[in-house]
């Protein structure tokens, strides 16, 4: 099931739309480059999870259970 737009945060936005423009990150990557652009990320572990998240709701793909994601689909934008 995938999620709604009220049940992102935003670091969820931020990710899909990092993911989106560059196709593929770890998640080190992602709070580095995320930081980078001043989004607060919290910790690693903060970011894995909401990665984990994205991914059980088929927004984002764990590319071959690599810990490389990338993008799929985006629920803020209706069908």
């Amino acid at each position: 099931m995938t999620l709604q737009e009220d049940q992102l945060n935003d670091l969820d936005r931020a990710i899909l739309d990092y993911l989106r423009a560059n196709e593929r990150a770890t998640p080190t990557l992602l709070m580095l480059e995320l930081q980078d652009n001043g989004v607060e990320t919290g910790v690693r572990q903060y970011v894995n999870s909401r990665l984990s998240r994205l991914a059980e709701h088929g927004h984002i793909r764990n590319v071959r259970d690599t810990g490389v994601y990338e993008f799929a689909s985006d629920p803020r934008q209706s069908d």
